[in-house]
Order: structure tokens, then C-alpha cells, then sequence
């Protein structure tokens, strides 16, 4: 299988793009699947000359990480501060803009995004902003940017007839990828912030324990990301040309450093026996039409880690005690033992030490956000449900979770202040009792 995984695009579709007609383009809710779209971007005239409207902050860094050698684009920026890029945008320093819809709103109110001057207004997987309310401030934006040509990506271009109607009318349709018909085969999961994906991998490999893994990343510079685990006897990058018959058949494992399409995930099942995904939680829903059953795989989380350091000093103890009786230590302590329990004198010694793990609540005390989830008792939601939507979905630990208080229509759930901004991206979007959920941090 070859290192491009998205077709060239076709006649049609560049005519539309050099004409600034409104295109639709259908590919997976990830930056490498929309790269030949954007390859295809003529230069721009004026900066900045692209708005590109995506449903997460996490989603603007990606894609400005995958397209910043795209010099038709830049300088590409994607919005992490608003003042900062309000300083930028003033500067004449930003040619291709990345910005959630609420940041990008934002901008236009503070009189530093002229929409009216933009070439080209691309509006990102707009199924994952109308499932969070967000439709209404969509058409406030697209209503302020009349003459900029409309470019909408989408997974799947049949549940937004309306929205299409509205502001890509008869616009071509592309396609990079298209949802199978029905899920092509198991796989596995793990939400996990793509910083923490090489991590993760290696955590995946000491639970699972294949004897071949193959490693699935289509963004740029994928080799030197994950050099650390390339390094490990039996682990590669692929699928290529030849897989699986080339390495003596399929290899035990692959992981997918990416949500694939469907192509690529039919690759990877001819390629090895196992599959499993590292992603974002918004991505979740696709990989659901990919593959089924589809199970979380369980990570070490922080109480299985401080297992593992209690194992190692009763290992360490009991290497000592084999080596032979440390005389002099028990010549000091042979009073101690006259007068106490000699475990209770053993405790003492580690605790004075810093030697033994701390096993119980940390001393200091752990900062709580709460974050607000647009759903309530009227949804017959449980607090079981959100519990499972944060450790399985967004993937978090039980211990970053806190007391959740349902209301009426809407619940408040006590996060780690560390694992909020986190907790808001993966809940908004999820579906849960059948409802698309949001959410967001609760000021008061």
C-alpha cells in the first residue's frame, strides 16, 4: 500500500476550486484525509485568504501540523489564543486561518476577522458542530462571508441535506473515502491525545504482547515520531506494498496511529490479526461505522501504576532479605522490636524513608472544575452513563472523576482541573441514551 492514502483529486473538482465555486468533499473527521484537497488550493491573493471552521482546538493543531509546508496556505495558524491571533491577524501574519466556531465568532466581534475579504471559508465536519448546537452560529458566519467560496468536509454528506441546501447549493461532491455498507471487521480503541499516542502504542503492546506489530500514522514525519518504538524488536510502519505476504503472514497486531478510512482499515485487517485505534473522541462515531464489535482496550491508568511500584519494593525487600541478614540494621532495631510489632517498625522505617508509593489520597488538595452537560433527569440519564462516557470515551481515569449532580435538564460533573479542557472535547459530541450531548466548563 502506498504512503498516499487519499486519491488524487478529480478534473471536476479543480475546476470548481479555480473557479471559487462551493464544493463538497466526504472524507474521515481527520487532517491527513483532506490532504489533496488542500494541495489544491491556489495561491491566495489576499491574507488572510482561508478560514478553515473545524469543531475542535485539538483539530486546528492538527491540521495546521499536517498542512504547514503547504506554501499556497501559509502561514497557516491555528487558534489556541484569541488576543494573540488578534495581534497576528493585525500584523498581516496569518494567510490561512484554523479556529473553532466559537473562537472564530469571537474574532469577528473584536472587529479583527473581516470575513467579507476572505477567498474561501472552509467549514470542517459541520455534522459534529449541528450536533452540538452549534447550527445557528454557523449561518451567522457564513451569512457575514457572502462572496467567499464555501468548501464543507463531511464524513457523510446525506444527513446534511439541509445544511448543504442552505450554503453549498448543487455544489460537486468528492469523495476521499466512503463509509462501507456495513462494518468491515473487530477492532479495538483507545482515546488518547495525539501527543500521547507513542506512549500509548507502547502500552498497548505490554497488555496485548503481539510478536509483530504494525504501526499506521499518515501524518508527516511519522518516521521520526515514532523512532522510540521502532526501535522494539518485531515493530514497523506499514501496511506497504507486499503486506501481509512479504513478512511471512499477517503480523500480530496493528495499530492505527490515526482514525483510518475504510480502505486503510481494510488494509490493516489483511495486514495483521488484531486491530486497534488510537483517536480523538469526536472521531469515535466513524470508526463505530467502520468496525464492529468495536471494544476499548484497557490502558494502565494511575492505580495499576501504583500496583506496579508496590510490586517492585516487596520484589526489592525480598532480594535484600535473600542476600543474607543485614546484622548491623538489626542490631540498631532489636530495641524497637522489643517495644512494637516489628511490621509496624518496618512501615515506620519507609515512611520515613519516601521509599513506599503513596497508596491513598494525595496530601495536597486536587483542584475540581465542574463541567456542564446539556442533559438531565428529563433524558433519564444516569450518572453511570456519563461515568461510562468519560472512561470510555474520552478516556479518562475513575480518579479524575468527582461527584456529578444531576438536574432537571442539565447535569454539573466534578472533573480534574488537569483533565477538564479534555473532558469538554470528548463529552461534546458522544451519544449518550441516544442524545448527542455537549458540554462545556461551568463559570460560576
Amino acid at each position: 500500500m502506498a504512503r498516499e492514502f487519499t486519491p488524487p483529486l478529480d478534473a471536476g473538482l479543480r475546476a470548481a476550486l479555480a473557479a471559487r465555486k462551493s464544493l463538497v468533499y466526504v472524507c474521515p473527521p481527520a487532517a491527513w484525509a483532506a490532504g489533496s484537497l488542500f494541495a489544491a488550493f491556489p495561491p491566495a491573493e489576499a491574507i488572510p485568504a482561508t478560514l478553515i471552521v473545524v469543531p475542535g482546538t485539538s483539530g486546528a493543531v492538527e491540521l495546521a501540523a499536517a498542512f504547514h509546508s503547504l506554501a499556497d496556505l501559509g502561514p497557516l495558524h491555528p487558534v489556541t489564543g484569541v488576543a494573540r491571533t488578534q495581534r497576528l491577524l493585525a500584523a498581516g501574519r496569518i494567510g490561512t486561518l484554523i479556529a473553532t466556531l466559537p473562537d472564530a465568532l469571537d474574532l469577528v466581534r473584536r472587529s479583527a476577522l473581516k470575513l467579507e475579504g476572505l477567498a474561501r471559508v472552509v467549514i470542517g465536519w459541520p455534522e459534529q458542530m449541528l450536533a452540538a448546537g452549534l447550527g445557528g452560529g454557523l449561518d451567522t458566519l457564513l451569512a457575514d462571508a457572502p462572496a467567499a467560496q464555501r468548501i464543507v468536509l463531511t464524513a457523510d454528506e446525506t444527513p446534511l441535506t439541509d445544511f448543504l441546501e442552505r450554503h453549498a447549493r448543487r455544489a460537486p461532491v468528492g469523495w476521499a473515502a466512503r463509509l462501507p455498507a456495513a462494518p468491515l471487521g473487530p477492532a479495538r480503541y483507545a482515546v488518547i491525545d495525539r501527543p500521547r499516542r507513542v506512549m500509548a502504542a507502547r502500552a498497548v503492546l505490554d497488555v496485548l504482547d503481539p510478536q509483530r506489530t504494525i504501526v499506521w500514522d499518515p501524518s508527516p514525519g511519522a518516521p521520526a515520531r515514532w523512532a522510540d518504538m521502532l526501535v522494539v524488536e518485531g515493530v514497523r510502519l506499514g501496511p506497504e506494498t507486499g503486506d501481509p505476504g512479504a513478512t511471512g503472514g499477517p503480523a500480530g497486531l496493528a495499530i492505527a496511529g490515526d482514525l483510518p478510512s475504510a480502505d486503510v482499515f481494510a488494509a490493516l485487517r489483511g495486514a495483521a490479526q488484531e486491530i486497534v485505534v488510537l483517536l480523538d473522541a469526536p472521531q469515535l462515531p466513524y470508526l463505530q461505522r467502520l468496525a464492529a464489535p468495536l471494544d476499548a482496550v484497557r490502558l494502565p491508568g494511575a492505580a495499576d501504576r501504583a500496583r506496579d511500584r508496590l510490586t517492585h519494593l516487596r520484589r526489592e525487600v525480598r532480594e535484600r532479605l535473600a542476600a543474607g541478614l543485614p546484622l548491623p540494621e538489626l542490631l540498631a532495631l532489636d530495641a524497637l522490636f522489643d517495644e512494637h510489632d516489628p511490621a509496624l517498625v518496618a512501615a515506620a522505617l519507609l515512611a520515613r524513608g519516601g521509599a513506599a508509593p503513596p497508596t491513598g489520597a494525595p496530601a495536597d488538595v486536587t483542584a475540581w472544575v465542574r463541567v456542564h452537560v446539556n442533559a438531565g433527569r428529563r433524558d433519564q440519564l444516569r450518572p453511570g452513563d456519563l461515568v461510562g462516557a468519560l472512561l470510555n470515551a474520552v478516556g479518562l481515569a475513575k480518579e479524575d472523576i468527582g461527584r456529578i449532580e444531576l438536574r432537571e435538564g442539565f447535569t454539573l460533573v466534578d472533573v480534574r482541573a488537569e483533565e477538564a479542557e479534555r473532558a469538554v472535547r470528548g463529552l461534546t459530541g458522544t451519544t449518550v441514551r441516544g442524545r448527542r450531548i455537549s458540554a462545556r466548563l461551568d463559570r460560576r
